[in-house]
């Protein structure tokens, strides 16, 4: 699944976080490294150092042991050049830092949301602004994946656990609850088809009966994963979907966070390109394992 992980590079320290990662996955799965540039046409007359620049990130790799190739590109549009080089290599990642050359934060818009939006493969999104806390991370010895009681959200658990392989990671399973809010007069029509005593607890019994139904789904997509060997825990909390997901990551101390942009409440407007995931992308200080969102007319199909 993970033969080759292309890796863009724009020429910045910042940029070059990624490698630390990069070479700790292409070391336990054996994948091939394919470092690539993009620069603007008119870059061309700078073709020499631009190359020398690639093969010595490549030449660096290779003296860790990591099987490496690297290539320039020219083209206007760096997230196009890279999301038609990933098809046309068979990439089964790509992985990039969130930070470039101007050092700033993802930003919608920018080239990682570009690739997102457009990518047929998964994204590791590392978010380090130095190669020691990068090689701190690279291990990730503890993952987040929340789960939301989709079918859909849980396709990342096969590319997570592919991903791992090797590992002695410990998977965290979440699924947030949102407060059981409804409006004041459809409570009212509730209400009145029920016996006075009934009428006292009815909102706390609906909570309960939500809290074991989240709990027993997820301990039946562990113990799941149990059977295959993999060390999992799971908990259910209740709150805002996305502030809820990067307070456990950090409480958790957890080395990445792994999403679907899609899931049972989302489509292209909740996840992709809604509040949920990109609070999740721009609140996050931890690498990110993102599954992409491919329906309808915007996405093909993944294969």
């Amino acid at each position: 699944m993970y033969e080759r992980i292309l890796v863009p590079l724009d020429g910045s320290i910042m940029a070059e976080n990624v490698l630390p990662f990069v070479e700790g996955i292409s070391k336990r799965l054996g994948s091939e490294v394919i470092l690539v540039s993009v620069f603007p046409e008119d870059k061309k007359v700078l073709d020499r150092p631009l190359r020398a620049y690639i093969e010595k990130r490549v030449s660096e790799l290779q003296a860790l042991g990591v099987k490496a190739s690297g290539m320039v590109v020219y083209g206007e549009d760096p997230a196009e050049e890279i999301l038609a080089l990933s098809e046309k290599i068979n990439a089964g990642l790509i992985a990039l830092s969130a930070y470039g050359r101007s050092g700033t934060k993802w930003r919608l818009g920018g080239v990682p949301s570009k690739i997102l939006q457009g990518t047929r493969i998964p994204l590791l999104l590392t978010r380090t602004f130095s190669f020691d806390e990068a090689m701190r991370q690279r291990e990730f010895k503890k993952i987040l994946v929340p789960l939301d009681g989709s079918k859909a959200a849980e396709d990342i658990l096969s590319y997570l656990e592919e991903f791992l392989k090797g590992s002695y990671s410990e998977i965290l399973l979440l699924h947030v609850l949102e407060p059981f809010r409804i409006p004041p007069y459809v409570e009212s029509i509730i209400e009145a088809t029920m016996e006075p005593e009934e009428r006292e607890n009815w909102k706390e019994q609906k909570e309960k009966e939500r809290l074991e139904e989240a709990q027993g789904y997820l301990k039946e997509v562990a113990d799941r994963l149990r059977e295959r060997g993999l060390k999992v825990k799971e908990t259910v909390k209740m709150g805002d979907i996305a502030e809820v997901i990067l307070s456990i990551a950090s409480e958790e101390k957890c080395d990445l966070l792994a999403i679907s942009s899609h899931g049972k409440q989302s489509g292209v407007t909740r996840w992709l390109f809604g509040d949920v995931a990109f609070k999740i992308i721009e609140g996050a200080i931890i690498p990110l394992f993102i599954l992409p969102k491919r329906k309808g007319l915007l996405f093909a199909e993944y294969h």
